[in-house]
């Protein structure tokens, strides 16, 4: 196809594209276990931080979250990830999307508390649904993720990442007293970056 049709003017394949915002607002909330998928009803609210972020409010770390369109939306308190990601804005009128690759989008995907506590959530599902296994957690994690398989080097990669991130966790939990479990955090780690990969982001 390549070969034969370089600028797909035939439509021989499909074209890269990258999940709108509410797309990836979504699912991760969906591999986290936490998306409302109910119709209709009540719109989840929002809150201005401290920090200057616009989020969803929600009364505690396990609340459920409504999809992004029933997300309440304001002119001037836009939800910052979909924001981020391109949501066109309310004052303007939009007959198309701009899509975007600018570099505040990894790093909210990367530094932002809520995207790493969702993570941690993945994470508790993929143990709670694979074996005990590195192994299928890695491959259980990556088909949930991902939608696809890993290969046998993506398997052997994650296992090998996940025993390097569980020590480094068993140390820094020893030097500060904690008892949460090295073995957990290491594979909130390996979700949260599965989350932040381009596989996760664009649909080929």
């Amino acid at each position: 196809h390549l070969r034969k049709d370089p600028d797909n003017r035939l439509v021989s394949r499909m074209p890269l594209r990258r999940m709108d915002a509410e797309e990836v607002r979504d699912t991760v909330l969906l591999l986290s276990g936490r998306l409302d998928e109910t119709r209709f009803g009540k719109f989840d609210d929002v809150e201005v931080r401290k920090d200057g972020l616009v989020t969803a409010r929600f009364k505690d770390d396990e609340a459920v979250l409504r999809r992004s369109i029933y997300l309440r939306h304001r002119r001037k308190e836009m939800p910052t990830i979909l924001e981020t990601f391109d949501q066109p804005a309310m004052n303007p009128n939009c007959v198309e999307r701009t899509n975007s690759t600018i570099v505040t989008q990894p790093l909210y995907l990367l530094n932002n508390a809520m995207v790493y506590d969702l993570a941690g959530h993945f994470a508790r599902r993929v143990a709670k649904e694979a074996s005990a296994d590195p192994a299928g957690q890695v491959e259980h994690a990556w088909l949930l993720a991902l939608n696809r398989q890993p290969s046998d080097d993506e398997i052997k990669s994650g296992v090998e990442a996940l025993a390097s991130l569980t020590e480094e966790w068993r140390q820094s939990l020893a030097e500060s007293g904690s008892k949460d479990s090295p073995e957990e955090k290491a594979l909130a780690d390996f979700c949260h970056t599965l989350i932040n990969s381009a596989g996760f982001l664009y649909l080929d």
